[in-house]
């Protein structure tokens, strides 16, 4: 087998606003410094050739460079040419044909050709004012190093841009960035290399232009989502490392899944909709009273085991209704002794479904609460893992059925096709169930469907599942996630309820140590006019700039 392994080098440096020539210097400085360190692809930030905070429309366009002929392409294109290698950058790209300025990244080969040209997807708010949104999608090209996609800084917060190059054959995705916060280096970076299963490598500034403050941030993620090297915060350099794109080939997870194989593309039909169709459209410009909008939810981290019983899960969810806790949910099949029952077990807790229902209606219509059961349900296809959410009226307001199975599921449970999203009297609720939330989509679809609130029973597995994608889980989709994890699992306790606007702390060991105590009770208050709200920031909606036409690789079969 040919080793296809090659050293990536990522540049973390600062452009001078408008200086070609010096912004030529510095690429050539430090291309030449990662060409004597053995590196084959070398990435510069977002923006390099020009700067980033134009004084106007006008100024920007001044500046703006066609590709490939433009100053600092130009010299780019040679240095690729003159050592053999790949080298990609953000600019400032004006497009004559379109008639229009855009933040662009552009790859070179080691012949000084043009191998990929990308355009910015997602613009942040300033973007907005000197650039028009990118058009060309989210292409992914076949170099001698491996199959590489290209995407800009905000574009990495929108988990359809990295999964569309997944299904596109990506091994190796290039961030060229200019990165404001420690979050978008420290967590959606790493989060996305893990859910996809594809290297990472980004380039972003560090200093002071103007009014911006470049944190750093620059890294090389391997597809386990695990850092292999980066640049300190706050000073200039290279993250270097050797990337090996076969790595990329094993998307493997647990014991026998597959992060990719196990996708159910069939049933993310709503992510390709057009957005003035969707759901969350809708609730967009619909008024919600400010009074009538806080909603008390809470993650209550009982099970049975070999000392409590379901009545003793019945007690704690009393309890927790008693402190005006209006929301409750359990962890993934709250009624086994063990956290991954097998069909005996399964059966069996299907079999006490009905009476545990009976009990939960009792105390949501005491209380006027809501309670999700995860549990098993027998119908006449077979047995579902099912989350029932019972109303404050002591009725059942729906159901979900777990979509993504588990390789040990798949012996004895049918998967379910839909994400429903209910309306209650304390918000739009949405459920994923345990492996459910390793796929983007599952909540994609709950957000797109206009989720207020994910509830997310769980029996973790790996450590990433809560440390990486649980806060993008709720960022992403502007949705409070209501995490309720087993202690008795291989990665257990920990849960919590986490804000659509996530935590001012990027790291959720920090922000929310894991509790492992059986029956914490995890609450917090939920506004939901924050949750209906989908911009991330002023005129970037989460869901309304998406380019959904280009979508075809993930709904697709």
């Amino acid at each position: 087998m040919t080793n296809r392994r090659f050293r990536a080098a990522a540049v973390q440096t600062l452009a001078e606003l408008g200086d070609f020539e010096h912004n030529i210097a510095l690429a050539t400085k430090y291309t030449e410094d990662a060409v004597r360190q053995g590196a084959e692809l070398i990435v510069f930030p977002e923006c390099m050739d020009t700067g980033y905070l134009f004084d106007s429309p006008e100024h920007c366009r001044e500046l703006a460079e066609t590709i490939p002929d433009g100053p600092f392409v130009s010299a780019l294109a040679n240095l690729s040419r003159k050592h053999g290698v790949y080298i990609a950058s953000g600019v400032t790209e004006w497009d004559p044909k379109r008639e229009k300025v855009f933040n662009s990244g552009v790859m070179f080969d080691r012949k000084g050709d043009v191998a990929c040209h990308y355009q910015k997807q997602f613009l942040a708010t300033h973007d907005q004012n000197w650039f028009s949104f990118g058009e060309l999608g989210s292409p992914v090209v076949d170099t001698d190093l491996g199959r590489i996609g290209l995407l800009i800084c905000f574009d990495g917060r929108i988990p359809e841009i990295f999964r569309s190059m997944a299904m596109q054959g990506a091994e190796v995705i290039v961030d060229m960035a200019n990165f404001f916060a420690m979050d978008q280096a420290d967590m959606w970076g790493p989060a996305r290399a893990f859910e996809n299963g594809m290297w990472l490598v980004a380039a972003t500034k560090a200093g002071y232009e103007r009014s911006i403050y470049y944190p750093g941030g620059s890294m090389i993620c391997d597809p386990h989502g695990r850092v292999l090297s980066k640049v300190p915060y706050d000073t200039h350099g290279m993250a270097v490392a050797d990337v090996d794109p076969d790595m990329a080939a094993d998307k493997s997870i647990y014991t026998a899944n597959d992060k990719i194989a196990d996708r159910r593309p069939d049933t993310y039909g709503i992510m390709a909709m057009p957005y003035d169709e969707t759901p969350v459209s809708k609730v967009a410009d619909t008024p919600i009273v400010p009074s009538q909008s806080i909603s008390k939810i809470a993650a209550v981290q009982m099970h049975v085991t070999g000392e409590t019983t379901a009545d003793d899960i019945f007690d704690m969810i009393g309890h927790a209704a008693k402190l005006g806790i209006k929301v409750i949910t359990l962890p993934e099949y709250a009624f086994s002794q063990t956290w991954l029952p097998g069909a005996v077990e399964a059966a069996a807790i299907a079999d006490s479904t009905k009476d545990h229902i009976a009990k939960a209606s009792a105390i949501a219509k005491q209380y006027g609460c809501l309670i999700a059961l995860p549990t098993v349900e027998r119908a006449a296809q077979g047995l579902f893992v099912t989350t029932f959410l019972i109303g404050p009226d002591g009725t059942e307001i729906g159901k979900y059925r777990k979509t993504h199975l588990s390789a040990e599921e798949r012996k004895w449970a049918v998967a379910g096709d839909e994400y429903p999203v209910f309306d209650t009297p304390f918000g739009r609720i949405g459920v994923m169930s345990g492996y459910d939330a390793v796929f983007p989509e599952t909540s994609r679809c709950l957000g797109i469907a206009a989720a207020d609130i994910v509830l997310w029973p769980a029996a973790l597995r790996e450590p990433f599942e809560r440390e990486l994608i649980a806060v993008p889980r709720a960022e992403d989709n502007r949705v409070a996630v209501v995490l309720a994890n087993r202690i008795d699992c291989p990665y257990p306790g920990g849960s919590l309820v986490i804000p659509p606007t996530g935590f001012p702390l990027w790291d959720i060991n920090q922000a929310a140590p894991r509790v492992m105590q059986l029956g914490a009770v995890m609450p917090k208050h939920i506004d939901l006019a924050v949750c209906r709200q989908k911009q991330m920031i002023p005129k970037v909606d989460m869901f309304a700039n998406r380019l959904v036409e280009t979508y075809a690789p993930i709904v697709a079969a």
